[in-house]
């Protein structure tokens, strides 16, 4: 029994979107991850944490009654979030912020003469 001579088929996600403008999407898509992968490694190295990002390909498909199939690929690269600025501070009992711990008594250091210090509650 002979087998007929059938058409190639697409058994991959990479040979699918190998297709889109006319082979030039794949290489494209993948010199972007690649910049965002040299990315990551920057910011972690810069941070000294724990670098992340997310890749996300859609792709629509529609297909006629004939078997015409058109794919829209879109994706979407997001590289790592700067960390953010952080504050600390204390709440005074009236709403406003302070510096300063108010359940914490102040020491300053006071002059005591003939070059000696002295540690003291504030006034």
């Amino acid at each position: 029994m002979e087998i007929p001579n059938l058409p190639p088929q697409l058994r991959s996600l990479d040979q699918m979107l190998s297709l889109a403008d006319a082979g030039d999407y794949l290489p494209d898509l993948m010199a972007r991850i690649e910049e965002n992968n040299i990315e990551m490694r920057q910011f972690a190295q810069d941070f000294s944490t724990t670098a992340k990002g997310k890749i996300t390909l859609t792709i629509d498909v529609k297909v006629d009654a004939f078997g015409h199939t058109e794919m829209v690929i879109d994706d979407k690269i997001t590289g790592p979030k700067p960390p953010k600025h952080k504050a600390v501070a204390w709440m005074t009992g009236d709403g406003g912020i302070t510096t300063h711990n108010p359940a914490q008594s102040r020491m300053e250091i006071r002059d005591a003469g003939n070059g000696r210090r002295e540690l003291r509650a504030a006034e």
